[in-house]
């Protein structure tokens, strides 16, 4: 069996990742590439364990030039000393909806819990506590939505019954230096999907880009405002 890279490899390897990472994001802003394009790709750039491989996905993207406008991603760290003002380890919506948002912090552990309605838990401002954050996520007749930025690395499992779970990227490698979300979902007569946004974006946008409305009340009828919860602070 073969054992962990030398350290030396493994810092060329994550150098080489995040410059093919902000490659791929600069290609999907400019429209070279289609949000499918640039989920596929940024999924098995996470899980590459070469520089080869590396090279080859960028291939025929070539960098912004110098000079030019870059759509700039912030390094994601871990800060253990944040486990203290980590938000409610508990999210749960039941005839509701629910979001988290913001420059929250992230607990080691995790519970996200959907029944007949719709949580979004957004991870592009988040502040990670722990090297590795495990969410269990689970979805019965209703919806769970994770937006992670394109540098923060997912692994994911799941089981569905009459439901689906869906993530783009789902086997990233393990990097002591950088966080990693894993995720555990199950759906019953409901989802769980996981999106790649770019930071900054509108609400609108996202939509464009590859988000469905929310699905309505059993009534017909629209679902309640969502409750943001930022930093962990419920606001009505």
């Amino acid at each position: 069996m073969e054992g962990p890279p030398p350290p030396g490899s493994l810092v060329a390897l994550r150098e080489r990742r995040e410059a093919l990472i902000q490659v791929l994001t600069d290609s999907f802003a400019t429209d070279v590439i289609d949000l499918e394009e640039f989920e596929a790709r940024l999924g098995r750039a996470h899980a590459a364990g070469t520089v080869a491989e590396l090279d080859a996905l960028g291939a025929d993207l070539a960098p912004r030039p110098g000079g030019a406008s870059s759509t700039a991603l912030a390094p994601l760290s871990v800060d253990t000393s944040l486990a203290r003002a980590a938000a409610p380890a508990r999210v749960r919506a039941l005839f509701g909806n629910v979001e988290r948002r913001g420059p929250w912090v992230v607990p080691a552990t995790l519970e996200a819990r959907a029944t007949f309605g719709n949580v979004e838990l957004d991870f592009r401002e988040a502040r990670f506590s722990a090297p590795v954050t495990e969410l269990d996520a689970r979805a019965v007749f209703g919806n769970l939505e994770l937006i992670v930025p394109p540098q923060l690395a997912v692994q994911c499992e799941g089981s569905s019954v009459f439901g689906n779970v869906e993530s783009h990227g789902s086997n990233a490698l393990p990097d002591p230096d950088r966080p990693l979300l894993r995720v555990i979902g199950r759906a019953v007569f409901g989802n769980i999907e996981i999106h790649t946004r770019l930071p900054g974006a509108a609400a609108a946008g996202q939509r464009a880009a590859g988000r469905g409305p929310r699905q309505p009340q059993l009534d017909g009828s629209a679902p309640p405002a969502p409750r943001a919860l930022t930093d962990g602070k419920r606001r009505e």
